[in-house]
């Protein structure tokens, strides 16, 4: 069992299917990322009732480089999740049949450029606030 699952995640690493590929891969990452995070996100909103100083501690630990860097991070990822998944449910629902090669490469470039322009403002207000700036 522990074989097939090393085979089936080496076959989608070294897979080199170009920017459609890496999409895939990328939303699948993502997905994982925004599972964490709620989980994460949950455990902590919890302890603010049940362990007050243990919230504080924990939230201290988020107003860090490094929790800046992850909230970053988990906002491209949430962005990316969004807008791919926009666009799969696009597809499927309304039109099918451009399902094409062609056709998917334009919104896959289209989906990653989206992203990042959505994203762009969001890490710019995130610095901001971070060096309380606003």
């Amino acid at each position: 069992m522990v074989k097939n699952i090393v085979n089936g995640v080496s076959g989608l690493i070294h897979y080199k299917g170009g920017v459609a590929h890496y999409t895939f891969l990328m939303h699948r990452i993502s997905g994982l990322g925004v599972l964490t995070f709620l989980s994460l996100h949950i455990l902590l909103e919890s302890t603010a009732h049940y362990a007050p100083r243990l919230y504080d501690q924990l939230n201290a630990g988020l107003q860090t480089p490094l929790g800046l860097t992850a909230e970053i991070v988990m906002a491209l990822l949430v962005i990316f999740h969004g807008v791919n998944g926009f666009r799969i449910t696009y597809f499927d629902l309304f039109h099918p049949d451009l399902w094409t090669p062609h056709s998917a490469l334009h919104s896959v470039r289209a989906t990653w450029i989206v992203s990042i322009l959505l994203w762009l403002p969001a890490v710019a207000i995130m610095i901001l606030h971070s060096l309380r700036l606003i």
